[in-house]
């Protein structure tokens, strides 16, 4: 049995996954009134695709369940929660659990596995995208391409899972696959969610694709001082072929932007610039785009 940890829009696009391959599935919601809410929507999760529109029961229970006791988790919350919800699950946990992370970002991954040893923990980097405006109500987008590796030694030293699930495949260097997708996620992320643009949209604002431009650059000139590789062809052509393949979608940090939550961005950009710190490199570009996407957060008010 799976159990998800984050219902959003990765957490619910899982759930349909695990349970199409015939896996049972158990949604972890946060307290008492969510999983009444949950009822309230008709128990289940309602996924809309070119396709058109199905409704999938699932099984839920919520964090105040003291009978709790889990096997294989998905935490699939956003990077700047992924440490609390660990914290707030970890006694339900068995020892040995199968812990797979599916969060944006570069660093909190290997910060919680360093807190969480006994456990088997693996990250999953995945191309896939989903739009999720309403609470258990999905839009699915493109079915990408998903790769997990172990990030704890009891996972080095196991099989991996998930492998049964269509375009999932194992990782020998699950660190440098993290350090990649974050590369492309700072060119891409950050500039969408300040000018409001689809991944498509991108490419044809004159000022947003130079800005993206030099971006890449400044990431590319960090690889190379801190010898961490990224691609065989520039970054900048792998952000855009992203952009291009994936003209229709809203990043992450747009949807966040538009559904007035917090950005990631100090697990993206933020996470790019620490990295930047330690080789005495000055990423201005970089810099002005964290400032930027930090007073657009400094407007949320709570609860929004």
């Amino acid at each position: 049995m799976w159990h998800i940890l984050g219902v959003g829009a990765i957490g619910m696009r899982w759930a349909r996954k695990l349970k199409l391959a015939g896996e049972s599935v158990t949604l972890i919601l946060r307290d008492e009134q969510k999983l009444k809410e949950f009822a309230e929507a008709g128990s289940g999760i309602r996924y809309l695709s070119h396709l058109g529109e199905e409704f999938v029961p699932f099984r839920a229970t919520s964090l105040d369940d003291s009978t709790l006791s889990v096997d294989n988790l998905l935490l699939c919350t956003k990077s700047y929660s992924l440490i609390g919800a660990y914290q707030a699950v970890s006694d339900r946990l068995v020892d040995g659990a199968n812990l797979v992370l599916l969060c944006n970002g570069y660093g909190v991954q290997q910060q919680l596995a360093n807190s969480a040893a006994r456990h088997k923990v693996w990250a999953a980097s995945t191309t896939s995208g989903a739009n999720s405006a309403v609470p258990f109500h999905l839009t699915l987008a493109g079915d990408g391409r998903t790769e997990l590796g172990p990030l704890s030694q009891l996972a080095v030293q196991a099989d991996c899972p998930l492998l049964n699930l269509p375009r999932h495949s194992s990782s020998d260097d699950i660190e440098t696959t993290l350090w990649q997708k974050v590369a492309v996620n700072a060119c891409i992320n950050p500039l969408t969610a300040l000018y409001q643009l689809t991944n498509g949209e991108l490419m044809s604002d004159s000022i947003a694709f130079t800005r993206m431009s030099r971006v890449a650059d400044e990431i590319e000139r960090l690889a190379k001082q801190l010898d961490k590789p990224l691609f065989n062809q520039p970054l900048l052509r792998v952000a855009t072929e992203v952009c291009e393949n994936t003209s229709a979608n809203r990043s992450s940090m747009l949807q966040d932007r538009v559904n007035h939550r917090p950005s990631e961005i100090e697990w993206i950009t933020g996470a790019i610039l620490g990295l930047a710190g330690t080789a005495q490199l000055q990423l201005n570009e970089n810099r002005l785009l964290l400032e930027e996407i930090r007073a657009l957060d400094s407007t949320l008010l709570p609860n929004n």
